[in-house]
């Protein structure tokens, strides 16, 4: 196509853009014909033709109106089909449908290179939007066409959409999302079950996992779609196979949706032994990694362990304890009973364990201000969640028989005792050392009997201390007392004989 011809089939496109159905135009009626869709479509047609053709979108300058013209196309759709329902049917009987994803596919690949088809990326992706919405068989042709049925899951409109630097191309992918699964537990699921499907939530998490404005018009959308998915009960079916820890959105969502929605009805409902398994999982991985870093790693390095690894650990165990936290908290008989099952209860305690080795309680006064932050000095500060596991021990425990006998075999109830004294890195650690173990013995003689039961097996004795003649030891009856031993030093003093 020369660059006359192109130059006339942009000002056609301008037109019929500016002649669009829209609220500032209420002279111009709300139908299109069904002669203009035709036109538009083969409008499409010719200016898609010259990109496979005749325009090098890397470097010719004709590019740029090209991409302009298709986005006055584009737009002249989404006016339309957001003025009047009737739109939707015979733009979709003009191919309409297709001339809108073939751009979305050109022009987000140049999107990089020139604005206009960045630009244009956007248009299309609110003309196909607003096509799809209320408009249940085209939401239904879309997810089988790109989603089941897609031979290349990077190759789905969805993704393109998601994928684009456009934060306007990326609302216009989220809201037809949105408007697909809402309300239809059948595209939810499909959504869920398909490789693309699973692909496209996961990308879906992950937007929200690394937005950190949650005031954003962006983060609710995510944050809607992925409610709705928590609601149905499909969660699940992301994480059963193999939950990675990169899954880290997903989970913030579930621990967003459990603050929101704290009843213990609501949480029976929603965590079923699939996803508190999954749940299992996670924590187990969490501690194999944060395991493999403290054996391999030095005072300074992390051993083979990557950081992107361990942020994405981090961020995930900060969701799943948020998660457990919130529904262990007067948690419904019939839930914790799943809880239990599920093998969380060892991973807690396993996890707590690993901390409690290898964070520091008390910090050296002469290093903790002079000396720089290694790595293995962030590690430590991000893996501060003794109180919050404890605290999870505590709820699952509460009037809880068997879940107080469990925690006990597994040396937790041991534990927990053992963390009821000073720990610079955990205010309040004893506190909640007290809270728990109140749940872990209360009506359980059991394990009062094995508290009671400890003694005293000796004294540790201090270095330093011992230096400076101070030694502790450990009575008949096992309390422990300190004193300072008599000096054996001896001091010649020399006699003032006088002149």
């Amino acid at each position: 196509m020369d660059a006359q011809k192109l130059h006339s089939i942009r000002h056609e496109c301008a037109t019929l853009k500016d002649g669009s159905p829209h609220p500032s135009r209420p002279q111009i009626p709300v139908v299109v014909g069904q002669e203009t869709w035709s036109r538009i479509h083969a409008l499409f047609r010719e200016l898609l033709a010259s990109a496979n053709s005749n325009i090098d979108l890397d470097i010719d300058p004709l590019a740029a109106v090209w991409s302009d013209a298709l986005t006055d196309l584009c737009m002249f759709v989404r006016n339309a089909a957001a003025m009047d329902q009737s739109n939707q049917a015979a733009a979709n009987s003009a191919d309409i449908v297709s001339d809108i994803i073939s751009t979305i596919r050109v022009t987000l690949r140049c999107e990089m290179t020139y604005p206009e088809a960045k630009k244009c990326g956007a248009a299309a992706g609110q003309a196909l939007s607003n096509m799809a919405t209320n408009n249940k068989p085209l939401q239904r042709q879309l997810m089988e066409s790109e989603i089941r049925d897609c031979k290349s899951p990077i190759e789905s409109i969805y993704l393109y959409l998601l994928a684009s630097t456009n934060s306007k191309t990326n609302m216009a992918g989220l809201m037809l999302i949105l408007n697909t699964i809402k309300d239809d537990d059948s595209l939810s699921k499909l959504l869920c079950t398909t490789e693309t499907g699973q692909m496209l939530a996961g990308r879906v998490g992950e937007m929200f996992g690394e937005s950190n404005d949650d005031e954003a018009d962006e983060k609710t959308m995510l944050y809607v779609i992925l409610e709705e998915i928590i609601q149905r009960g499909h969660l699940t079916l992301l994480l059963t196979t193999d939950p990675a820890l990169e899954a880290y959105g997903l989970l913030n969502a579930l621990a967003v949706y459990c603050n929101e929605n704290p009843g213990p009805l609501v949480c029976s409902q929603i965590f079923d032994m699939s996803l508190l398994t999954a749940i299992a999982r996670i924590l187990t991985k969490c501690h194999d990694l944060l395991q493999n870093v403290w054996k391999s790693a030095d005072d300074t390095e992390l051993g083979d362990v990557g950081m992107d690894d361990i942020m994405a650990a981090h961020r995930s165990l900060a969701s799943t304890v948020s998660i457990l936290g919130t529904i262990t908290t007067d948690i419904e008989q019939q839930l914790a009973v799943r809880v239990l099952d599920s093998g969380i209860v060892q991973q807690v305690i396993a996890l707590l364990g690993l901390l409690s080795q290898n964070l520091p309680r008390i910090e050296k006064a002469s290093t903790a201000s002079t000396l720089p932050e290694t790595e293995s000095d962030l590690i430590k500060r991000l893996f501060m969640f003794k109180c919050s596991l404890i605290q999870i021990i505590g709820n699952i425990s509460h009037n809880n028989t068997a879940a107080q006998n469990l925690i006990r075999e597994l040396h937790g109830l041991a534990l927990v005792l053992d963390h009821m004294r000073i720990d610079d890195n955990h205010p309040f650690i004893k506190e909640y050392a007290v809270v728990a173990l109140r749940s872990l013995l209360e009506n359980n003689p059991t394990s009062q009997a094995y508290v009671s039961d400890m003694e005293a097996k000796g004294v540790v004795q201090d270095p330093k201390l011992a230096s400076a003649g101070i030694q502790a030891s450990l009575d008949s009856s096992g309390h422990i007392s300190v004193k300072r031993e008599a000096s054996t030093n001896t001091f010649n003093v020399k006699e003032n004989s006088g002149t």
